[in-house]
């Protein structure tokens, strides 16, 4: 790297962008061509910020950009807000996790529901 040039690291693909001091930071990322200056973060509680914050669950790999995904938190389904086609009948409730690299949302069956919903599954095969 010569004298007069700095470097930036891309927050969308990690690579890092060596530019001129004369020319000026990019606007784009030559690599990803993502805009450089409206990059948003979220704050997910990754590193514990006191005492009282909870343990990140860790999820599956993000579908989209291959990341680990983390529990953000869950969503009870109703019979007001879903309506049932098959053997998955509400109430149930879903673990909601969130990519942090590309802010996808992904929905699993809660555990205690997956249990739930092979008991009666195997119960109906008796």
């Amino acid at each position: 790297m010569g004298k007069g040039s700095k470097k930036t690291v891309c927050p969308w693909c990690q690579t890092e962008i060596v530019w001129d001091e004369e020319t000026g930071p990019e606007s784009v990322c030559p690599y990803c061509e993502n805009e450089l200056g409206a990059y948003r973060t979220i704050h997910i509680g990754l590193e514990p910020e006191d005492e009282s914050a909870q343990e990140v669950v860790e999820g599956s790999e993000c579908s989209y950009c291959g990341e680990t995904t983390v529990l953000a938190g869950h969503q009870t389904v109703t019979a007001e807000t879903f309506v049932p086609v098959g053997a998955l009948k509400p109430p149930f409730t879903l673990d909601v996790y969130l990519c942090p690299s590309c802010m996808q949302v992904q929905y699993v069956l809660s555990e205690l529901n997956r249990r739930r919903l092979e008991k009666e599954d195997r119960s109906d095969n008796l």
